[in-house]
Order: C-alpha cells, then structure tokens, then sequence
C-alpha cells in the first residue's frame, strides 16, 4: 500500500520527478516541488522522517493561507493557516497537494 501511494503521487504530479526542489526545513526534513510548463503549474509539499500524531509542517509560500490541501498519504484535507498546516495521522511522512 505505501508504494502504491508513492507511485499514484508521483503519476499525478509532474514536480515530483522533474520539478525544482526547494528545501523548506531541515529538521523535519520538508521541501517543495514546483514543475511549470507554460501555462501549466504542478506544486507539493513533502515532509520526511516526521514524528507519528500531531505535527506542524510549514509550506513556505507553496499554499496560500485558508487553502484547502490533500495530504494524499493519509487521504485527510486540512486548511492552510499562518503558512503552515497542522496534521494528525499515525504516519510519518505527509504528501501535500492543493485540494481540487
């Protein structure tokens, strides 16, 4: 099933292999992926080695305050608040892409 994730997260966005990658923390490890092709724009944000239950990730200026986004790992939508969301899931990594 993780695999499955990973590989259905990278088919449906672009930015994850041959997007600009942007490191937004270090510890946690976050960055974003941003891949434009004309008028076309792909983002994300990925957390790594995050702690299990609640945790705060910044998404810089990824995701713009009061927007809705996925986390597709956990399949749970949050809104985007101070330039951050807060997450509570079991998992230790967070996939983030803007709600559709």
């Amino acid at each position: 099933l993780h695999w499955q994730k990973l590989g259905q997260f990278r088919k449906n966005h672009p930015s994850v292999g041959a997007g600009i990658h942007k490191q937004i923390s270090e510890k946690p490890y976050v960055f974003s992926r941003i891949f434009t092709q004309g008028n076309y724009t792909d983002q994300v944000v990925i957390g790594l080695e995050l702690s299990k239950g609640k945790k705060e990730i910044s998404v810089g200026t990824i995701f713009k305050n009061g927007s809705k986004v996925n986390d597709a790992y956990s399949g749970k939508t949050y809104t985007v608040a101070d330039g951050k969301v807060i997450l509570d899931t079991e998992f230790d990594l967070v996939l983030l892409e803007q709600k559709k």
